[in-house]
C-alpha cells in the first residue's frame, strides 16, 4: 500500500487515486524484456496549482494518452508527479535496468519542478522506430538514451 499527500502547496480539495495489481500475459509488450536503447520523449510541460488552471487549454487529453500508448514504438510510459522529470526519469531507467545517457538538460529547475497532477508524461520507445514515433506525435521532446544492458 502506497499514499501520497500534496506537500508542495496548499490544498483545498483534493481526490484519490488507485492502483491495480494484476498478472500479464508474457505475450504483453509492457512484460517483454527489452534490450538495446529506449529513447524517453516528454509529453507536456510541469505545472501545479494555480499554473495548472492557468494552462488548462494546453494540457494533454486523455486521448492523446491513449493514442500514444497504442503506438507500436512505445515500451512504457510513467506520469510524473511532485517529484519531478528528473525524479521520474531515474525511475523509469531502474525499471528497465538502463543507463542514462542525457539529451536534454536534465538538472534544470523545470525537470525537477512538480508536475503537480499529472501535467507531464514520459513516453519510452524502441529506438528504431524514432522517425515513424516522430512523424505521429511531432510537439514531444527527446530527452534521453536509456541504454538496457
Amino acid at each position: 500500500m502506497n499514499g501520497s499527500t500534496e506537500d508542495n502547496m496548499p490544498t483545498k480539495t483534493t481526490s484519490v487515486g488507485v492502483t491495480v495489481i494484476g498478472k500479464a500475459h508474457q505475450t504483453n509488450a509492457a512484460t517483454t524484456k527489452v534490450t538495446g536503447t529506449l529513447l524517453v520523449y516528454q509529453l507536456g510541460k510541469p505545472y501545479v496549482g494555480e499554473e495548472v488552471k492557468k494552462h488548462l487549454a494546453t494540457i494533454f487529453s486523455y486521448d492523446v494518452v491513449c493514442k500514444i500508448r497504442r503506438n507500436r514504438a512505445v515500451v512504457d510510459m510513467l506520469p510524473v508527479g511532485s517529484r519531478g522529470v528528473r525524479y521520474e526519469m531515474v525511475q523509469m531507467a531502474e525499471t528497465h535496468r538502463a543507463k542514462i545517457e542525457e539529451i536534454a538538460d536534465l538538472g534544470t529547475a523545470d525537470k525537477n519542478q512538480s508536475a503537480g497532477p499529472a501535467t507531464v508524461v514520459l513516453v519510452a520507445i524502441i529506438e528504431s522506430k524514432q522517425k515513424q514515433f516522430e512523424q505521429a506525435f511531432p510537439k514531444m521532446t527527446l530527452l534521453a538514451k536509456l541504454r538496457v544492458s
